[in-house]
């Protein structure tokens, strides 16, 4: 196996990533994105107090005369939480980084199955191509043997047969054009691509360090990790001292009085400061500590999984890999034994001594035996795309 994974190369002739989905795909999942990135921007300034302003009027009954008026514009802005200001940033990178990874991941997953569709679908053309050749075949040993029962020479049992044989073969070929109907048909619902023409991509096999190293799985995971560690050090945070500074600016303004109807009052003011502050007492300090710390011992449980799953992801397809290369080989062979039979089926039947049956049904197994080879390569790239699906340059 060692061997085999070696003498792959990482390579891919893929199109631009844009044109494997649709429109309206490509739009959802750049809403997506833009989603994301908002929503960590927004968790990685969550630390920052908004700056409050406040405006009373008051006239009432009680004193008619009266008015009042106040303004006031206040901060209270944490700047220092034992660490957590720092972790609860760190936390916003890691969580938009692991938000992003699953967005990706999913956009990934869609032009994957896109891409696996077109292979199937040319895949089955490849098939239907090779059935339509087995059936004139078929046809042709019907012919035969018809004339061979006219003339005596073989029973009844051996045309039944033949007959048999070829509706059977009729009847796959049916089937198989009614999978590319269903093909084409699911592929028009997540992409504009025409599954005739479009240039498929062409993978090998890539080391497996790069294979973990650009898988997005993988990252989402290793994220998900980090952002359950700084959450773990804004858990404990919560209880250690923490340094805020605070300031307001105040504006007062009364006008009119009960004994003093031409009575005027204004005046202006600010305060500010530093307030050290610490929870005493929280029943549910140690829970919500203990719960940050096993949320991270299950993200990084989660990530070895990942990593497992992968790792036998990627061995199992090494080894069919393998089993498909010797198939091909084996069907090399075939090619190159009809290749000859034809040949030799050609020069004698220029000689009289083979007839167009003979030839027809030589050239068929000849052009048969080349679409074999197709097919394997296309079950490889199947093989193949299993892989890629997940990492970040396949697509």
């Amino acid at each position: 196996m060692k061997r085999t994974i070696a003498a792959y190369i990482s390579c891919a002739s893929l199109l631009v990533a844009g044109e494997y989905l649709s429109a309206i795909k490509e739009q959802s999942f750049d809403l997506d994105k833009n989603r994301s990135i908002i929503e960590a921007k927004k968790l990685r300034d969550s630390w920052i107090n908004p700056v409050r302003l406040s405006y009373t009027y008051q006239k009432g009954n009680q004193f008619p005369n009266q008015k009042l008026e106040n303004f006031t514009v206040s901060v209270d802005q944490p700047i220092f939480k034992s660490g957590g200001i720092w972790a609860a940033i760190k936390y916003a990178g890691a969580k938009k980084i692991e938000a992003l990874s699953g967005v990706e991941l999913s956009r990934k997953t869609l032009i994957a199955r896109v891409v696996e569709l077109a292979m199937n679908y040319r895949k089955l053309s490849y098939q239907i191509e090779r059935q339509k050749l087995r059936l004139e075949n078929a046809r042709i040993d019907v012919a035969t043997k018809r004339e061979n029962y006219l003339h005596g020479t073989i029973d009844s049992t051996y045309l039944n047969n033949a007959i048999i044989q070829k509706n059977q073969i009729e009847i796959a070929l049916i089937e198989l054009q009614e999978q590319l109907l269903r093909t084409r048909e699911q592929l028009r619902a997540i992409s504009d691509i025409d599954p005739k023409s479009v240039q498929l991509p062409h993978f090998t096999l890539v080391p497996k360090e790069r294979f973990e190293r650009q898988n997005i799985a993988l990252a989402q995971k290793r994220a998900a990790k980090k952002a359950a560690k700084y959450n773990r050090f804004m858990q404990i945070a919560r209880y250690l001292p923490s340094l805020s500074l605070f300031a307001n600016y105040n504006y007062q303004s009364m006008k009119g009085s009960l004994y003093f109807p031409g009575y005027s009052y204004g005046d202006h003011y600010s305060t500010y400061g530093l307030r050290l502050s610490m929870p005493l007492f929280d029943i549910n300090a140690f829970r919500n500590i203990e719960e940050a710390k096993i949320d991270y011992l299950k993200s990084s449980l989660d990530l070895v999984q990942a990593k497992r799953e992968r790792d036998q992801l990627y061995t199992r397809i090494a080894k069919e890999l393998g089993l498909i290369d010797k198939k091909i080989a084996i069907a090399k062979e075939n090619h190159d034994l009809y290749a000859k039979l034809y040949a030799q089926t050609r020069d004698q039947y220029r000689a009289g001594e083979k007839t167009d049956y003979d030839l027809q049904t030589m050239r068929n197994s000849l052009r048969s035996s080349e679409l074999d080879l197709k097919i394997y390569e296309l079950d490889k790239q199947l093989l193949l795309l299993q892989l890629y699906k997940e990492m970040h340059d396949a697509f």
